[in-house]
């Protein structure tokens, strides 16, 4: 799979060979493009790289030297601020699954998170809480989040968990925690081998 954030929306792209053993080498693949973005958020999030990584990269696309691009530095963690009130979105690598916390300062309101997703053929639920994401390249899975509050350095773990908004939406539902503190809800987006993608996407 490849996966790439912009500034409205995080794409995944959803590759599965064709099926059959003796298919040909060159027989096309089912494929799937898959966005989410969040309804009702900020259009104009302020967004920062986290942790500064070594090393920079140059990209030199096309003939105009000025749309150019060198010493880029990269990070292994991108924020963006305030996409809903007092709501921080961070995205992460975490060993070849892509993992985005909301960020949640005191007092504000989970339920103001709702996820849309377009290329997709159905949302579900799975017996484990997973979100399931149906598509023509194969099943995208988000794991049951995990959230927690940390507090004089311990982890304090909150009961929470998917539902279902009707048609391409999804949201959280978090049980009983403490309002004065900041909340963090941590999903993870997971793939198989059956997912890959090109750089072309």
């Amino acid at each position: 799979m490849t996966a790439r954030v912009t500034k409205e929306e995080l794409l995944a792209k959803a590759r599965k060979p064709a099926p059959g053993k003796t298919a040909k080498p060159n027989k096309p693949a089912r494929s799937a493009v898959v966005r989410m973005r969040l309804a009702r958020a900020n259009a104009n999030p302020e967004i920062s790289g986290l942790d500064p990584m070594p090393g920079t990269s140059n990209y030199f696309i096309g003939n105009d030297p000025g749309k150019w691009q060198t010493k880029v530095a990269h990070y292994a963690r991108v924020k963006y601020a305030a996409v809903y009130p007092g709501i921080d979105l961070v995205y992460y690598g975490n060993q070849r699954q892509l993992e985005y916390d909301f960020v949640l300062a005191p007092g504000a309101d989970p339920k103001r998170i709702e996820l849309v997703f377009e290329g997709t053929q159905r949302l579900s639920l799975d017996k484990q809480g997973n979100l399931v994401l149906a598509t023509a390249g194969g099943e995208l899975v988000q794991h049951k989040p995990v959230v927690y509050q940390d507090a004089d350095g311990k982890r304090t773990e909150v009961e929470g968990r998917y539902v279902l908004r009707g048609g391409n939406r999804a949201g959280f539902r978090v049980a009983s925690y403490d309002a004065g503190l900041p909340l963090v809800i941590d999903p993870v987006l997971s793939y198989s081998t059956y997912l890959g993608g090109s750089g072309r996407e």
